[in-house]
């Protein structure tokens, strides 16, 4: 009777065995070959094959879309003809989204360095396409350089190469490569930097000629101050100070001190730094009839100079009406001493406290800029101008000449981007030049600006007491 009753009790087992067996082929059948969600996804072009990474695994591969894309039992991947398909590599589902044949191979970078150790990866790319797989990299030249199949390079030792970067179908593109030594110090353009609300600015990167880092960070200690992006572009955000810093692949880092102000009223934040700048100066006003001519060409065409007045003849009301119209329209006033009757040791203090003091009554605002008489220098100057001493590259010879063609043509004969231009702004001859002059510059790419934005776009902090001929 046992026998019988374990007899039955196999029977059982082994019918429900079979059934487990058979099930389970049926869900692995079901899910080796119906489609279902990806796992992940696949770029490929038109002929082109792909092996699927095994790991040494047995795995069983099928195509769900055999007349866009095939796959063998060993894995090999290939693209027949343009659509999007799905292949089961055992569990898991690929989605292969297939491209026409890539017409050419391009890189972002056709040249660049890297530093002894460090690494970078190229990323080829085929234009108008999602293709991302089957480039092959060829280098030629010094042994400078490792390469691996995924495109990773890695710098060994100072020289130059090219890299070869081929599509499966035989398109190139070439990269040239140099690798420098390990800089052991760089530096910022500037120590120390004032930035105004409502512009921009930008630090450089200095690093030895012989040596290279293509991997350098920059950041800001605040981003509530200021924000620095990977070009190295400045963007003030508040009032404040913060500081930027530079660091290479191998740890060698720079820093620079940045101010955020508000801007002053003669400093204007939208202009273009990459376009050539020169600064027009004038002399010895201000003398209403020749200087509000002078402003109406300025204002006309959105440009500024620095106007360097003599205190004692803002007497007349219409003179002192001229400067106060130089405020309001943001033009930069400077200090030329109050009667200009004193010149180089013979200026006194009081000449040149007059004058600041009086256009301090006069606008609220006193000189950010002096020019001696006659352009002659003292040590009385220096020690107690209070602003930047701003002398001139670009002499017009306006009181001489007094005719507006000579001064025209001379003017864009000389000028070039930094320069400084001495005029005078007493003189009819030079209203009429500056008429025509002004625009031409402009039509011929220049911004015209006054002293304190020529410098502060040239990245040139100027010193009180310190003379400046141009700011280049």
């Amino acid at each position: 009777m046992k026998t019988k009753s374990a007899y039955r009790l196999m029977s059982l087992v082994f019918v429900l065995l079979l059934i487990l067996i058979a099930s389970s082929a049926l869900i692995i059948n079901y899910f080796m070959y119906n489609p279902a969600e990806a796992d992940t996804a696949l770029n490929l072009g038109v002929g082109e094959t792909y092996e699927y990474p095994n790991d040494g695994y047995k795995i069983r591969f099928y195509s769900y879309n055999k007349d866009i894309v095939t796959v063998d039992k060993n894995g090999i991947i290939t693209a027949k003809a343009k659509g999007t398909a799905q292949i089961a590599a055992g569990r898991k589902r690929i989605d292969i989204h297939v491209f026409d044949a890539p017409e050419s191979v391009d890189i972002k970078e056709k040249s660049f360095s890297l530093g002894v150790g460090e690494e970078y990866t190229l990323a080829p790319f085929i234009p108008d396409s999602e293709i991302n797989t089957g480039f092959e990299y060829s280098v030629s030249g010094d042994d400078a350089f490792t390469i691996d199949k995924k495109g990773k390079i890695k710098a060994v030792k100072a020289g130059k190469a090219a890299v070869t970067i081929s599509t499966y179908n035989k398109k190139t593109v070439s990269c040239e490569i140099r690798v420098g030594n390990p800089p052991q110090k760089i530096s910022l353009s500037a120590n120390s930097k004032t930035l105004y609300l409502g512009g921009t600015g930008k630090v450089y990167i200095n690093i030895p000629a012989d040596c290279a880092s293509k991997e350098t960070t920059i950041e800001s200690s605040n981003e509530k101050i200021i924000k620095v992006n990977s070009k190295c572009e400045l963007i003030p955000v508040a009032v404040g100070t913060a500081t930027i810093k530079a660091t290479t692949y191998n740890g060698k880092s720079a820093t620079c001190d940045i101010k955020v102000a508000e801007k002053p009223y003669y400093i204007r934040t939208n202009l273009d730094p990459s376009k050539p700048m020169v600064a027009f100066t004038f002399d010895d006003g201000p003398n209403a009839p020749t200087t509000n001519k002078i402003l109406n060409v300025f204002e006309k065409n959105h440009a500024s100079c620095t106007f360097f007045i003599v205190g004692n003849r803002t007497k007349s009301k219409d003179n002192a009406n001229c400067v106060k119209r130089m405020v309001k329209k943001g033009f930069q006033l400077g200090n030329h001493t109050y009667d200009h009757t004193h010149y180089g040791s013979e200026v006194t203090i009081q000449d040149i406290t007059n004058c600041a003091d009086r256009l301090n009554d006069l606008c609220g605002f006193g000189p950010t800029a002096f020019r001696p008489t006659g352009g002659f220098m003292s040590d009385i100057i220096k020690k107690n101008c209070g602003a930047p001493i701003i002398l001139w590259n670009v002499d017009t010879e306006d009181w001489k000449l007094r005719d507006e063609d000579k001064i025209y043509h001379r003017i864009l004969s000389e000028v070039s981007d930094g320069d400084i231009v001495l005029m005078h702004d007493i003189y009819p001859s030079t209203a009429r030049a500056i008429e025509h002059v002004i625009p031409k510059l402009i039509e011929n790419g220049y911004q015209v600006v006054n002293v304190a934005e020529l410098a502060y776009y040239k990245n040139k902090t100027l010193e009180n007491g310190k003379a400046y001929f141009s700011i280049k």
